[in-house]
């Protein structure tokens, strides 16, 4: 409403000021036609302006974008005016000429940049706040965890360090031993010193890798392991442990045909990770797919990377696949 108006408005103050006309004098019903008109028009490019505002919701700070954008709402609207502009002069009985069309043109556009600035400002604002707001989430969070962490510092040295007493009381023949300790060690120096910040994906490999080597060492010979890293994913950084999680969550349920595929690549700027395990044979459960585990790594992810990722797991009779997705 307050859309039209101000568009209406502006066109009888530019038409009707220097001839001395009096658009209130003629007949009502040629003005409500007119007004009639300006609220449908309003009412349609407001709702293409919504659909634009929606759909490049990721990109408002981009002048760029928000200059495209507003031409194509302004190129889409002047398509829908003009026709409209037609059947108005048509109903009212009054030919329309150029200077209508340029008249209406301009005065609709300088409306629209008014518009299209206060929703864009409004979202770009409410953005900001948003983004504020979880930054603080995230800081208070890590606050939380380095605190938990310190706490917590004193078992994890303990052990560190008795692992590495017991290894060097371990007869050098004795190589299989030495070799599971200096392996459970290294598991324990990534969790100890890396947890709290980001690391390279070659890093966040190497210490799955370890885990692997360490988990057969336990497991049944009979497991078959098909492991694919892509070369691409060297130094990009990554939260520490959040691809661990789908590793220790299939060792852990892996059964029936025992097979585990781990597959990682990278799409464009994305980091594509699949981990799929044979499991015994089972009915269905309808009941949410994972454990504490995923819990925890789905709660890491919203804080870590908000809007910036995709988790899905899904489960068969026989198998489980968990499937995540990171833009780095």
């Amino acid at each position: 409403m307050l859309f039209a108006a101000v568009v209406m408005t502006g066109i009888r103050l530019v038409t009707d000021t220097p001839s001395g006309y009096k658009f209130w004098e003629r007949p009502i019903m040629f003005n409500l036609i007119e007004f009639g008109f300006a609220i449908f028009i309003a009412y349609v490019i407001q709702m293409v302006m919504l659909y634009f505002l929606k759909r490049s919701n990721k990109h408002t700070g981009k002048l760029k974008t928000l200059l495209l954008e507003y031409l194509y709402i302004l190129l889409i609207s002047i398509v829908i005016i003009n026709p409209c502009l037609i059947v108005i002069h048509y109903f009212t009985k009054d030919p329309p000429g150029i200077d209508d069309f340029v008249i209406a043109t301009v005065i609709f556009s300088l409306s629209l940049i008014v518009f299209y600035s206060i929703f864009r400002g409004n979202q770009i604002l409410d953005a900001y706040v948003e983004q504020k707001l979880q930054t603080q989430k995230i800081r208070n969070v890590q606050i939380e965890t380095e605190l938990k962490f310190l706490k917590a510092q004193f078992h994890p040295h303990f052990l560190f360090n008795a692992l590495n007493t017991i290894y060097f009381q371990i007869d050098e023949t004795n190589e299989t031993p030495r070799k599971t300790i200096e392996q459970l060690s290294e598991l324990l120096r990534y969790q100890l010193y890396d947890v709290n910040q980001s690391v390279s994906v070659r890093q966040e490999f190497d210490f799955i890798l370890i885990y692997i080597d360490l988990q057969k060492v336990r497991m049944k010979e009979t497991l078959r392991l098909d492991i694919a890293f892509d070369p691409l994913l060297k130094e990009q950084k990554i939260h520490s442990l959040l691809l661990f999680s789908l590793i220790e969550n299939a060792f852990k349920y892996v059964g029936g045909d025992y097979w585990i595929k781990i597959e990682a690549r990278l799409d464009a700027s994305k980091l594509q990770f699949n981990v799929t395990n044979a499991i015994p044979q089972i009915p269905v459960s309808s009941s949410k797919s994972g454990g504490i585990g995923l819990e925890n790594l789905r709660r890491r992810l919203e804080i870590l990377y908000p809007d910036k990722y995709q988790f899905s797991t899904t489960k068969t009779s026989d198998i489980y696949n968990a499937n995540l997705m990171i833009e780095l």
